[in-house]
């Protein structure tokens, strides 16, 4: 009886506890956000956390709205995002809690070689006569672009448009359209077309509006800083080994909503398993 009853003890000890579980919501399936997550989810088992990593969500805006619809616990998204809620839906702004910063991310600004552009500063000298192509509505170059004129209203004036990816570089490299935005972590896949196939009739442009210093994150600091793109990172057509350009750059960051991850332990778990996989996350998408 005794042998029976140590026998079933031990296999109710040998039972492994039941592993907490959310969901992050990332981006494109082949893009950073989604690997990233891969990552992050990774690790996290070790700590007791079972992580769903939700892809083709249609990045840091979708992010936020399947948040904000509880479908996702936690978000990888640009700070951008998080930025723009805040101005325009302080309370649901108010539920996400950064956790942790990821890779290094950059504003890369392409305009028509003819354009007569030569930094982005120079759209508000004549507004109505130039364009830009951020994507649809919620796209990070058109959150970007938002923040922008919250903090100068003159590029207000300049006509967005939905143009993205190739369709964009094409617009741009005929004429269509001035210049368009990709916000991403260097040799993104957009500028390496660009760089091979579009140099000819583009190129790479600097963000230096001082204006853009003044523009706040959820948290009230600085969204952006200064950096430079550094030479030869697009060394086909877009720069030579000594054209570096200043833009903004940004953290990627993770964010939990608080509404629906309330549970301290779990937020402590996916915040060791998000720590631990930095590393490896910086050291693929750049610091």
């Amino acid at each position: 009886m005794k042998k029976l009853f140590l026998a079933a003890a031990l296999m109710l000890f040998a039972i492994p506890a039941h592993a907490a579980s959310i969901r992050l919501c990332t981006g494109a399936a082949d893009q950073p956000y989604a690997a990233a997550g891969d990552m992050i989810k990774a690790e996290a088992r070790g700590n007791g956390l079972d992580i769903e990593v939700v892809k083709d969500t249609g990045g840091t805006w979708g992010n936020v709205q399947l948040s904000l619809q509880t479908k996702c616990d936690a978000i990888i998204a640009q700070p951008d995002g998080l930025a723009y809620l805040k101005r325009t839906e302080p309370a649901n702004a108010a539920k996400f809690l950064p956790i942790a910063d990821l890779h290094r991310e950059y504003l890369h600004a392409l305009c028509g070689k003819d354009s007569g552009v030569d930094d982005i500063g120079d759209l508000e000298n004549d507004p109505k006569n130039y364009s830009i192509a951020l994507g649809e509505r919620g796209s990070g170059a058109w959150l970007i672009w938002q923040n922008f004129i919250a903090e100068d209203p003159d590029y207000a004036d300049v006509r967005p448009t939905a143009e993205s990816g190739e369709d964009a570089l094409s617009a741009v490299a005929n004429g269509q359209t001035t210049c368009m935005l990709v916000p991403a972590a260097l040799g993104n896949a957009v500028l390496r077309t660009a760089d091979e196939l579009y140099g000819d009739s583009l190129v790479l442009v600097g963000v230096n509006d001082s204006d853009f210093n003044d523009a706040p994150d959820s948290q009230g600091k600085p969204l952006y800083s200064y950096a430079e793109i550094p030479s030869g990172t697009y060394p086909k057509h877009l720069q030579g080994w000594f054209s570096g350009k200043d833009t903004v750059t940004w953290l990627a960051k993770v964010y939990v909503n608080t509404d629906t991850l309330a549970d301290a332990n779990v937020r402590k778990a996916l915040i060791r398993s998000v720590m631990k996989s930095r590393q490896t996350i910086v050291a693929n998408f750049g610091s």
